[in-house]
């Protein structure tokens, strides 16, 4: 606004003074800093042009030479700000791609190591559950990492839930679940219920109290972590010797939730978080590890952890988000955490555009309430070096500076270029080449993380290949403005709750079923095929009498049940009538 007054107060002067003129009979006026052509008034402006402009006078037809006002020179300094640090996440994110490349060639696959590792402890995959939200999704993620996740130790699953009233159907499911004792690879299920439990939090204080292995990894209720997701994380602990490795997300319910409202609503909301999980995980957070932080944040979900470590400290029963609470906690106690952004689980995005605002809301609330928490702690407490307290301040306090710099960037520079073209005769050198800077240093960023998900097209085949279509499409200037737009919404209605005292307690992501899910009463799964009327546990080991009747529903179900039939027919015992059966 203070640009289009100023650049207005030139023109009036001008048109007052070709008014004065006429009015006494005189020829027009003509400043010594007004030309007739163009090309005369560019050079002749001083310190060839980088600090002024031309603006044209309508009375008169004449270019005049204006040079910055205080308000441009605002402006300018924003953009080189804005340049320097644009740079910089180029020339990083740069780094991290060509490391990956390089590391690849180097050492090749960490998953073949892992397995040759001569040490595989215990562990045990803790689930926290709210069980009124995710009953519908808890027996088949159970089952999921019982029977998919690889590791050559022992591995138990212990759900640690609450619920606000009884659940008798489900309740009883997980203790039949518990009473099983035919899991692959001899492994054990546990269930237990927190009573005084109110949140996520409660939940694993409890479980870490309850758990006696040395290593603890954690999962969310809809998580499905890929089979080799435990191995990469175990064989990055033990070589970068840290605490604890944080593995990545992607969306696995790709069809299943709406974008926009009916009847103009399309099945890929699920998509563009995918796209925007993959940027974050595969470039942007190992930049700021690698350049800021110094060390990675626990995240929440698909994370291995030291058990004694994590237990040294109380998640926050209070906290929107008690792993980023956890995260600033361990950190300050100078504990070492890493990113491994192989090391994928799938999990179930919100069912729509309102779910999905509600769960970034109690994100954004969770990190602002929690950086004012310990804002104090990043400079004064801890154990932690010169560079470990910069990179805290920078990551949770300085966004806030880097979202109102950003946000006059994008949204007042650019429509204001809209008005005047960013070109050196309307704005002058100096913000011309800033200007222009800044967008090719943004493409950077974009066409490397394109070129990341055309590379890991291998990872998720057909998927893989739509996916790259929405990084290209979510990491372009024109989607970073997007996303950012709709963040920034996210920061005000977060700064507005923090502010007034509006803040409500934990609130739950609505969970909906599978899709693919039998949701008729009495219908059990066996290693997701379904099979009404049998009972859980039988399904769980198929006999000689239970077999063929899940064989015969296999052949009737849809092709992913035909493609699991190899599993059902190798032969689970001696018995003659078990292979017989299997014959």
């Amino acid at each position: 606004q203070a640009l289009r007054l100023v650049r207005a107060g030139t023109a009036a002067t001008c048109l007052l003074n070709g008014i004065t003129s006429g009015a006494m009979g005189l020829p027009p006026v003509v400043p010594p800093s007004c030309f007739s052509a163009a090309e005369d008034a560019m050079h002749q402006r001083g310190l060839q042009g980088w600090f002024s402009y031309l603006l044209f006078d309508h009375t008169q037809d004449l270019f005049c030479v204006q040079g910055y006002t205080p308000a441009e020179w605002i402006f300018a300094s924003v953009l080189i700000v804005m340049s320097i640090l644009s740079t910089a996440t180029c020339l990083c994110t740069a780094f991290i791609f060509l490391r990956r490349r390089l590391k690849r060639c180097w050492r090749g696959g960490h998953v073949a190591h892992a397995r040759e590792m001569c040490e595989h402890p215990a562990i045990t995959a803790i689930i926290p559950c709210y069980l009124p939200n995710e009953q519908e999704i808890i027996e088949e993620t159970v089952g999921w990492i019982m029977r998919e996740v690889e590791w050559p130790g022992k591995l138990d699953v212990f759900v640690v839930y609450n619920t606000p009233e009884d659940l008798p159907k489900i309740e009883q499911s997980l203790v039949d679940m518990q009473a099983s004792t035919s899991w692959p690879e001899g492994r054990a299920f546990r269930v237990m219920r927190v009573a005084e439990s109110r949140s996520k939090a409660a939940n694993l204080n409890a479980a870490l109290k309850a758990v006696g292995d040395q290593y603890v990894v954690i999962y969310d209720a809809d998580h499905h972590p890929d089979r080799e997701s435990l191995l990469l994380l175990w064989e990055k602990m033990q070589r970068r010797n840290v605490d604890c490795v944080q593995g990545s997300y992607y969306m696995r319910n790709l069809s299943q939730n709406q974008f926009g409202c009916s009847p103009c609503a399309f099945p890929f909301i699920a998509r563009i978080i995918d796209a925007e999980f993959f940027t974050d995980w595969f470039l942007m957070k190992l930049v700021t590890r690698t350049f800021f932080l110094g060390s990675g944040y626990f995240s929440g979900s698909n994370a291995l952890w030291k058990k004694d470590v994590l237990a040294s400290r109380e998640f926050s029963v209070t906290a929107q988000t008690e792993d980023v609470d956890m995260a600033i906690q361990q950190l300050l106690d100078g504990r070492r955490i890493e990113f491994c952004a192989e090391s994928r689980s799938g999990e179930l995005a919100p069912i729509n555009c309102a779910g999905m605002w509600k769960q970034r809301l109690r994100w954004t609330i969770g990190w602002d309430e929690t950086s004012l928490k310990h804002s104090g702690a990043f400079t004064s407490s801890g154990t932690l070096n010169c560079r470990a307290r910069c990179g805290l301040v920078w990551t949770f306090l300085v966004r806030w500076a880097m979202t109102v710099l950003t946000v006059g960037t994008v949204f007042v520079g650019f429509p204001l270029t809209t008005v005047w073209p960013l070109d050196d005769q309307h704005w002058g050198k100096l913000i011309t080449y800033l200007g222009r800077w800044c967008f090719m240093m943004g493409c950077v960023p974009w066409l490397l993380a394109t070129y990341e998900a055309m590379l890991q097209i291998p990872h998720r085949g057909r998927q893989g290949v739509v996916q790259v279509l929405f990084v290209f499409l979510v990491a372009s200037p024109f989607g970073f403005a997007g996303f950012f737009l709709y963040n920034f919404l996210l920061q005000v209605t977060s700064c507005w709750k923090l502010s007034t005292g509006r803040v409500r307690g934990w609130e739950v992501t609505k969970r909906a079923a599978p899709a693919a899910r039998d949701k008729r009463r009495g219908a059990q799964t066996f290693n997701g095929l379904h099979a009404p009327g049998l009972s859980a546990p039988a399904l769980r080991r198929p006999t000689a009498a239970t077999l063929p009747v899940a064989l015969d529903h296999a052949f009737i179900c849809n092709a992913r049940a035909r493609r699991m039939m190899i599993f059902a027919l190798t032969p689970l015992d001696d018995s003659p009538g078990s292979r017989a059966s299997a014959a």
